[in-house]
């Protein structure tokens, strides 16, 4: 499928851009014209309202409030831009720095990487704008009090990238907002995004003020090739390495994407082997900033001509044209598709863009329904604002920033703070709300906002620092035995310290080894929060406690997937975490009359269920394969629940659309041709007892009973927990 840019010009002349001299900086710098979206934001942000921008890739969505913020700048105030990462916000700096300066306006880049003089210089307002990302503005807004003067003062806040902030970082993002509100009640608020299905909503559910919408264009490079492949007599990743030397053959420059750090190791494993992996690199969360950054600057000057990526390369950091996008996993969402295509083609040349599907079930899905991937729209965004590890959080830091009164708070917070107050963390005084020496020593530790900050650091044996793992993912990846890749070395797991929160690693040359681990999850149900119902199926959304055990792991090899051997840890590894998800009661099926078999049955097929409507829901409410977890029961019950901390909103999303999730899973399970369950349909690579005990078949007939609106399963659950 080919795509060319909109082909929409410039038409607003800039002398309508007020004051005089901005209009004359931005002639001088070749731009005479704005688009009219462009001019539109202008119009909104000078006067003085909440916006959010969509538009295209290259299309000028940073001149889109650059232009307005500057003009508000040189009436004396003060204008704060959000970027996702430190390395984005630097990278920018220039392009302000290009408008900014030659107005006699300062441009201050404010990191834990600044230097005392210009931090100084900050706080006494002496740069008109700074840029800055949610882990630094957090850090500061905590601990540097005269940092929280400054931003009392400032006009507006601008956050670019803000699709970026979806689930648990929306969730801190909108607590960030709240504390900066508290302090600056006149503050304003501006955004820009890429394409995304729900910008006002999703704003104002952020700011929780109106915002003005503003339409952009799309691209406006090159043609765009579109490519989907799936490949018949090798794997998938195979053919990924095989696009990999076609690239550096060809002197072509490639990013590659995959939504785990896991497939971009063991690609550039294979890329090693096939003498091309000097010109390959890994960029990922997880490695050290100073390797992602070395990665970016080699591969923008040509040094490397492949980077094999995780979602961390769909942000704006400048590493130059690319001209292929090899997708080695489906996107999440339709929004992130678009995001990774706009990395390419942006010389103007003709570019490619390459899904490649494997034999997972939504790639059997769309190679029978192409036109669904390539017709979608953007996805809406969503958070989960009650979000308790979250809002915690910052909740404290509210109350060390300025004095809180109960009367301020809305109910759900109220309860946080009783929840606080027994913990020793608070005290509450009449109205007011204090910090207990606890409770100030609980938040001097909440110094970052990605995921949940709950990670575990990677040691080499008498060495230094490796990198990090997030948990609860942390157990099943650095346990024991597990081999453990990173940038493309292979490690041994030596020992899994939790409560240290540290790995030890050696060094290992196991170049066609992984490891798998082999886990139960254990769920209670706190409290039920909604309830709803598909059909028969009663659904309720519940706040519930996770406890993950590792209890072993296998040793496969990576060419054939071929399983070498299983084994039992000395002692599981446990880890327990509050969290929030959906309990389903599908319909009671019988397979047989004799009882065991019967069970052994219902065992296979409620647990291929799960599976598929994980699969299913990944498409339809916008989620990674990490993003949700599940656990079955041959009762019939079935749990599907966010895999962050304290939940991310995903699965209140997956129970609003259960209806498409439930179309979708039956037609994976029906069009699959395997004999009784395979990679394609009711597999899935996160599956704690390595896919055993499933069965396609049965998972037919548990989801066509709930079409039929069979009444869901009245037993009681078999886990701890009180549902009504």
């Amino acid at each position: 499928m080919a795509e060319r840019g909109s082909g929409v010009e410039p038409s607003v002349d800039v002398g309508n851009v007020k004051p005089v001299q901005l209009a004359e900086v931005l002639r001088s710098m070749g731009i005479g014209k704005l688009y009219e979206y462009q001019y539109r934001a202008y119009l909104e942000i000078t006067g003085g309202r909440n916006v959010i921008i969509t538009s295209g890739t290259g299309t000028g969505k940073t001149e889109a409030f650059i232009v307005p913020i500057l003009a508000r700048a040189l009436g004396g105030r003060r204008e704060v831009v959000v970027y996702p990462t430190k390395a984005l916000a630097r990278d920018q700096e220039s392009r302000f720095r290009a408008l900014a300066e030659p107005l006699g306006l300062r441009v201050a880049t404010y990191d834990a990487d600044t230097p005392p003089e210009v931090r100084r210089g900050v706080y006494g307002g002496d740069y008109a704008l700074v840029l800055t990302n949610p882990d630094m503005l957090n850090t500061a807004l905590v601990h540097v009090p005269a940092f929280r003067r400054f931003m009392s003062t400032v006009d507006y806040v601008v956050i670019d990238e803000v699709h970026v902030y979806n689930g648990v970082l929306g969730s801190h993002l909108h607590y960030l907002i709240r504390r900066i509100r508290r302090l600056n009640p006149g503050v304003r608020f501006a955004a820009a995004s890429a394409t995304i299905g729900n910008p006002a909503q999703y704003f104002e559910g952020l700011t929780e003020s109106p915002v003005v919408h503003i339409d952009g264009i799309r691209g406006v490079r090159g043609e765009l090739i579109h490519i989907m492949l799936r490949p018949i007599k090798r794997g998938k990743l195979q053919e990924v390495v095989n696009l990999v030397k076609l690239c550096v053959e060809l002197n072509k420059k490639c990013l590659v994407f995959a939504d785990s750090h896991w497939m971009v190791e063991v690609v550039k494993r294979m890329v090693n082997s096939a003498g091309v992996g000097d010109k390959v690199a890994v960029h990922r969360a997880g490695l050290r900033p100073d390797e992602r950054r070395r990665v970016e600057d080699m591969f923008k000057r040509g040094e490397l001509r492949v980077v094999l990526a995780t979602p961390t390369l769909e942000l704006g950091v400048d590493i130059g044209d690319a001209d292929f996008a090899v997708l080695a996993t489906n996107p999440p969402s339709f929004i992130k598709y678009l995001q990774r295509a706009g990395r390419v083609g942006r010389r103007g040349q003709r570019a490619y863009v390459v899904q490649v599907l494997g034999d997972d079930p939504m790639s059997t899905y769309y190679a029978s329904h192409p036109e669904e991937f390539y017709n979608r729209s953007p996805e809406p965004m969503f958070m989960e604002p009650n979000n308790d590890e979250i809002a915690t959080r910052h909740l404290l830091a509210m109350i060390k920033e300025s004095a809180v009164r109960l009367s301020e708070l809305d109910e759900y917070l109220r309860h946080l703070v009783g929840k606080l107050s027994n913990e020793g963390l608070v005290s509450v005084r009449g109205d007011r709300v204090f910090l207990t020496e606890n409770g100030l020593r609980a938040i001097n530790s909440f110094n970052v906002i990605r995921g949940n900050g709950d990670v575990v650091l990677i040691r080499r044996r008498g060495g230094g620092v490796v990198g990090y793992r997030e948990l609860p993912m942390a157990i099943r990846e650095l346990h024991p035995g597990a081999i453990y890749m990173h940038g493309g070395s292979t490690y041994r797991v030596l020992e899994l310290d939790l409560q240290r929160r540290r790995a030890i690693v050696t060094p290992e040359d196991s170049s066609d080894l992984v490891t798998k681990a082999l886990y139960n999850s254990n769920p209670t149900v706190v409290n039920v929060i909604a309830e709803s119902r598909y059909r028969g199926i009663p659904i309720r959304y519940a706040v519930l406690d996770i406890e993950e055990e590792v209890y072993g792991y296998v040793v496969k090899r990576m060419s054939g997937n071929e399983t070498l051997g299983e084994y039992r840890l000395n002692e599981p590894i446990r880890y327990r975490f509050r969290t929030k998800g959906i309990v389903l009661n599908m319909p009671p099926v019988q397979f047989s009359a004799i009882e065991l078999r019967d069970m052994v049955e219902r065992g296979k097929a409620y647990h291929a269920t799960e599976h598929v409507l994980i699969s299913a829901g990944e498409v339809i409410v916008n989620a990674a394969p990490t993003d949700m977890g599940g656990i079955s029961y041959p009762t019939g019950h079935i749990i599907i629940y966010d895999s962050y901390p304290g939940g991310s909103g995903v699965t209140r999303l997956l129970m609003e659309r259960i209806d498409k999730v439930i179309d979708v899973a039956y037609s994976i399970v029906t069009s699959c041709n395997c004999r009784d369950g395979c990679p394609r349909c009711v597999y899935s690579p996160y599956c704690g007892n390595n896919n055993r005990m499933l069965s396609r078949l049965n998972s037919i007939k548990v989801l066509e009973a709930a079409l039929r609106g069979e009444e869901g399963v009245d037993e009681p659950p078999p886990f701890e927990g009180s549902i009504p």
